[in-house]
């Protein structure tokens, strides 16, 4: 996205991608906003666009479900190997090189100033570097500029066929023990067919997916369960230095709550697009205006975010076992529907809020954690 934003200037634009087809290996889920489709202008072509969802399910480890369905459509599940490529072809129309099979080792710098990269024996300047390289900073690292990211979790995901399944429904599972510090999904591609995966903070990730898939669905994977990072620490505390910006998942533009990248990592890109367009044009000091302007865009919603993920963590089983009983005891997931259908599912800082504020939700919080832990919940966000 950012190659495309700048190769439309007249800017010779070269794009590095390690591996021999963009998109390839598939490290996301694959389900995208509407609303984030929308901001990012993309319309969801046939060639990557797999299903639309209208809501979803969210279960306790014990078997508690709370249903949120909206009237309207809320996202779209993409072929994400796909989409890249998309992406990729729209920037090679407008002018931009990408140049498959080449792996960067590590960025040039001269006297602070990054000035190109080093790929193996070959060394390539460049007018301004925009670093996309996904989760921990391997590139950054073997340069000399640790990211000093936090919360990247281990994440796990496979396709498979089942017998029946809510199409238009995801499903979002909640145990400790399956997947520590984040929850297992279920995504359907189509009426028989899903795309199932955890992320945790644990190594056995793989094994604990198979577990699930035989008790949810008395099946085990055929094919192999692909393995990547998930970001759910937050933002690193810094994405721009001389001659160089960070966007995605290398500067931790991903929603902590989901784990989901594509939408807020794309507009940080197009930003990135825009300042470095200026900076090409002779103002080589823009470059710190990307820091501010992303972060005053986005900055206030990754951390409510981002406390919310924490104070998720801290719940047991138990505790989310009752919560979820209570809040159907309670009869409150016509309300939850309310909030989703005037939320926002990337800008999720206002719907946070007034879930909390709300009278009904607050008893039930309340009444399922103890006074105690809404009072930290509050103490957190401020309020």
């Amino acid at each position: 996205m950012a190659a495309d934003v700048i190769s439309k200037q007249g800017f010779s634009v070269e794009v590095f991608e390690e591996h021999e087809r963009v998109g390839y290996p598939v490290h996301c889920a694959g389900m995208v906003s509407v609303e984030g489709f929308r901001r990012l202008g993309i319309k969801p072509d046939p060639v990557f666009h797999q299903n639309t969802i209208l809501g979803g399910k969210i279960f306790s480890s014990d078997g508690g479900c709370i249903t949120i369905r909206d009237k309207k459509p809320r996202a779209y599940i993409i072929d994400r190997g796909k989409l890249d490529a998309y992406l990729a072809d729209v920037a090679e129309s407008n002018g931009a090189n990408i140049n498959t099979g080449s792996r960067v080792d590590r960025i040039i710098f001269r006297d602070g100033v990054a000035e190109g990269l080093n790929l193996g024996d070959s060394m390539v300047e460049s007018g301004i570097v925009i670093d996309a390289e996904g989760a921990l900073g391997r590139v950054l690292g073997n340069s000399g500029v640790p990211t000093g990211q936090v919360g990247v979790l281990n994440g796990f995901n496979v396709e498979l066929d089942v017998e029946e399944i809510e199409s238009d429904m995801v499903e979002v599972w909640f145990s400790q023990d399956t997947a520590k510090d984040f929850f297992t999904w279920v995504i359907p591609i189509s009426e028989k067919r899903v795309r199932c995966g955890l992320a945790t903070s644990r190594k056995n990730g793989a094994m604990a997916l198979k577990h699930f898939i035989d008790k949810r669905f008395n099946k085990d994977p055929s094919s192999s369960i692909h393995g990547g990072l998930v970001c759910a620490g937050g933002p690193v505390k810094k994405t721009a230095y001389p001659g160089l910006l960070l966007v995605g998942d290398v500067a931790g533009q991903v929603k902590p709550t989901t784990g989901g990248g594509v939408v807020i990592g794309g507009l940080c890109a197009q930003l990135a697009g825009e300042i470095g367009v200026k900076a090409l044009g002779g103002d080589v000091g823009v470059l710190g205006e990307y820091e501010k302007e992303w972060r005053r865009r986005y900055g206030s919603e990754l951390q409510t975010m981002l406390i919310l993920r924490k104070l998720l963590n801290g719940l047991s089983d138990d505790q989310m076992n009752r919560g979820v009983h209570v809040f159907i005891e309670e009869g409150l997931e016509q309300k939850l529907t309310r909030l989703v259908e005037q939320g926002d599912m990337d800008m999720q800082a206002s719907v946070i809020k007034r879930a909390l504020m709300d009278p009904a939700i607050l008893a039930a919080l309340v009444r399922s954690l103890g006074r105690l832990a809404v009072s930290e919940f509050f103490s957190a966000f401020g309020l």
